[in-house]
């Protein structure tokens, strides 16, 4: 491996600074071109405080709150917010030595996709709403009655509204944090079976470690990064399905190491010194190289891994039972690096009710000053364009927010149980409206749409043509062609053909 200075480890240190934000997010592949194929120096220790300088105290708060059983808003802080340095350096993966006593400690692979925190909550929720100009008019006319020369009605009548609205709103942005959370629970929650020196036990996926052995089942998912170790089929190989990682609906064809395949049971991987040396977390799925090592007393053999024997979280094994080894959990899988932390969605019905009330806003504003010039602009004529501009504020109905978040909230719930589409998930109740604006439907391929079963509905032989009306006459031929006596009769026609031919 390539020698490198100090001066490279800056360089190093320069390109990885800033790993979330859109020049750098790219591929973190790109860091390992011009450092062989593993970066085998570390980050200087000076550089590496800069993002441990809290670190005791985070660890602390995250075991003190941070469970899997709790809802991400009712936590000391929201997901998003972390910054987590990533680990660059290739590591080495002991398959004898307990996961709790590696020699480094890797992230946990709890599942938290939950947008609010306890603290930030209210506030959050109340930025995403003022900053629109519909609810930031509103409160600046609720705030207005404070102030005596302003006030021209009850102070009830304009709060009462305003406090309305936002109850709808934050009630529900938190039913859909909390169905967040459910969903969270069911994935941490999954129980997969664990390979020991013991025997098999049952393990929760979020207490899953770097250097567990797992056992998965056909149509189980994969919980986190693994290399294939072993597998039920004799040719080694197996089949997933990758639709959730990279949308493509074919399975994938994958190896187990030939080394571990050709054991007998799961149980013989503990009888030698296996490792595994494998690189940094990286967000390319379509790329892999690592090393199998083998201890034996004839010495060390080694054996290369590729992609064909990784496993990459949240993909679904199609086929056989598979024993695998686990290298990246959390936040360094590759599924969960190729996924940005995006802001709230907001809606074109939105968009354009904000558009409209700017409008309005606009048409009272002339209103109330061709009043004040009709009344003259005499005195504290201001005075009066702004009581005049606050009368005029019913010409923008508030109400109409809250008939829109209602009717987000209803065509979520009819979504989910209709019938016709069973099994429909609304991950997101703030613009389920935007399926009716849906006008073209693009695709690469048909099985994108067919979903790759399809129904035969002609079929054009030398013979005929077949629909599915005569479907019984091609099955009649078909026993009749393939039957002992149509057999013999071919036989001697083809004998008699030859004769004739010979005469």
């Amino acid at each position: 491996m390539k020698k490198r200075d100090r001066g490279d480890s800056k360089s190093l240190l320069l390109s990885i600074e800033e790993p979330y934000s859109d020049e750098h997010s790219s591929s973190s592949s790109d860091i390992y071109e011009s450092t062989s194929v593993y970066p085998s120096n570390r980050p200087l220790l000076s550089e590496r405080n800069k993002y441990n300088k809290f670190s005791f105290f985070e660890k602390f708060i995250e075991r003190l709150f941070r469970c899997p059983c709790i809802p991400s808003f009712l936590l000391f802080r929201s997901n998003q917010s972390r910054i987590k340095m990533p680990n660059l350096n290739e590591r080495i993966i002991d398959i004898q030595l307990d996961p709790k006593n590696q020699n480094h400690k890797y992230c946990g692979n709890v599942v938290c996709n939950q947008k609010y925190s306890i603290i930030f909550f209210i506030p959050q929720v109340l930025y995403e709403q003022f900053k629109f100009f519909f609810n930031f008019y509103f409160l600046l006319v609720a705030l207005s009655q404070f102030i005596k020369p302003l006030q021209i009605g009850f102070l009830f009548t304009y709060i009462a509204p305003l406090a309305f609205v936002l109850s709808v709103t934050m009630l529900k942005e938190a039913h859909d944090d909390f169905m967040r959370y459910r969903r969270d629970c069911e994935v941490n929650n999954e129980l997969f079976q664990q390979v020991t020196p013991h025997g098999i036990k049952k393990i929760r996926a979020a207490n899953i470690m770097v250097g567990h052995i797992i056992q998965i089942k056909t149509n189980q998912r994969i919980p986190a990064d693994m290399i294939l170790l072993r597998t039920t089929d004799q040719s080694g190989s197996c089949f997933i399905r990758t639709d959730q990682l990279d949308g493509e609906t074919d399975w994938k064809l994958r190896r187990a190491v030939v080394t571990t395949q050709k054991l007998v049971s799961d149980s013989d991987i503990f009888s030698q010194e296996h490792s595994i040396t494998a690189p940094g977390p990286q967000k390319s799925i379509h790329s892999f190289e690592g090393v199998y090592n083998i201890e034996t007393p004839e010495g060390r053999h080694t054996e290369p891994l590729e992609l064909e024997q990784t496993l990459w979280a949240n993909t679904v094994l199609a086929s056989s039972i598979i024993t695998g080894i686990v290298i990246y959990t959390g936040k360094d899988t590759r599924s969960a690096m190729n996924t940005k932390s995006v802001g709230s969605k907001v809606g074109k019905t939105d968009l354009e009710l904000n558009m409209i009330s700017k409008l309005l806003f606009i048409q009272s504003l002339i209103l109330a000053g061709i009043l004040v010039y009709l009344k003259g602009l005499e005195g504290s004529w201001e005075l009066y364009l702004f009581r005049f501009l606050l009368l005029f504020s019913s010409i923008i109905p508030i109400s109409m927010r809250v008939n829109l978040d209602l009717a987000k909230s209803f065509y979520s719930y009819n979504i989910e149980h209709d019938k016709q589409i069973f099994g429909t998930v609304v991950r997101n109740s703030s613009l389920p409206e935007e399926l009716a604006r849906v006008s073209f439907l693009f695709t690469d391929k048909t099985g994108t749409l067919t979903q790759n079963q399809m129904l035969m509905k002609k079929l054009q032989l030398s013979i005929g043509h077949f629909s599915p009306e005569n479907f019984s006459d091609l099955s009649k031929l078909l026993e009749l062609s393939y039957s002992p006596s149509s057999s013999t009769i071919i036989s001697s026609s083809s004998t008699t053909s030859n004769n004739n031919n010979n005469n």
